[in-house]
C-alpha cells in the first residue's frame, strides 16, 4: 500500500511539472504563476457560492424527513473539490473543479462515502463519536428528563483507555485555595 501511494504522489508530481512546463511555454512563466493563485480564488469562491445551494438542499430535506444522503454527499465532493483548487497546480485545479459539477459531484461523493464505511477504521471512528450520548432532553424511551442520559456502548473487544483524572471543585471557595 505504501508503495502504490508513493508512486501516485511521483506521478502526481510529474504532472504538475509537465503542466506547469507546457502552460508556461504557451502563456509565459508569470501568467501561469498568477493563474495558480486565480484558480484557488475561483475555487474558493465556487464553494462558497455551491455551498450555500447544497445546505439549503439539505435544510430542506432535513425539515421533510428525508434522509439527506445526496446532500451529504455533494458537501463531501465540495470539501474535497475545494482543497484540491486550494493545492497549488493545474492538474489538481482540473480534478477540483470537477468536483464542482452537480451530477458528477453527487456520483462521486457517493463512491466516496461508500469506500469509507467499508473501512473499518472509519466506521469505528464515526461509530463511537456521540454513541454513547443521548438526546439532552430524552431518554431511550423518550421521555423527557432533566438530565443526559448515558447509554453503554459495547464494544467487540477488551480496549483500555488509560489515562488520569482529576476531580474539580464546584464551589469557587474552594478553588481559590
Amino acid at each position: 500500500m505504501g508503495l502504490l501511494i508513493l508512486t501516485l504522489i511521483i506521478l502526481w508530481g510529474w504532472a504538475e511539472v509537465t503542466a506547469f512546463i507546457i502552460i508556461g511555454g504557451e502563456i509565459g512563466g508569470l501568467l501561469t504563476f498568477i493563474g495558480v493563485f486565480l484558480t484557488a480564488v475561483v475555487g474558493l469562491w465556487l464553494l462558497r457560492s455551491q455551498a450555500a445551494n447544497v445546505m439549503a438542499n439539505l435544510r430542506h430535506q432535513v425539515t421533510r424527513g428525508e434522509a439527506p444522503l445526496a446532500a451529504v454527499a455533494e458537501s463531501l465532493s465540495l470539501l474535497i473539490g475545494g482543497i484540491l483548487m486550494l493545492i497549488p497546480g493545474y492538474v489538481t485545479d482540473g480534478l477540483g473543479l470537477l468536483l464542482f459539477v452537480p451530477g458528477l459531484r453527487t456520483i462521486v461523493g457517493l463512491a466516496i462515502m461508500s469506500r469509507l464505511l467499508k473501512n473499518a477504521r472509519f466506521r469505528s471512528f464515526a461509530g463511537t463519536g456521540n454513541a454513547g450520548f443521548r438526546n439532552a432532553g430524552q431518554d431511550a424511551g423518550g421521555n423527557t428528563s432533566h438530565s443526559p442520559q448515558w447509554s453503554r456502548q459495547q464494544r467487540d473487544d477488551d480496549t483500555i483507555i488509560e489515562g488520569e483524572a482529576e476531580e474539580k471543585a464546584d464551589d469557587p471557595a474552594q478553588k481559590l485555595k
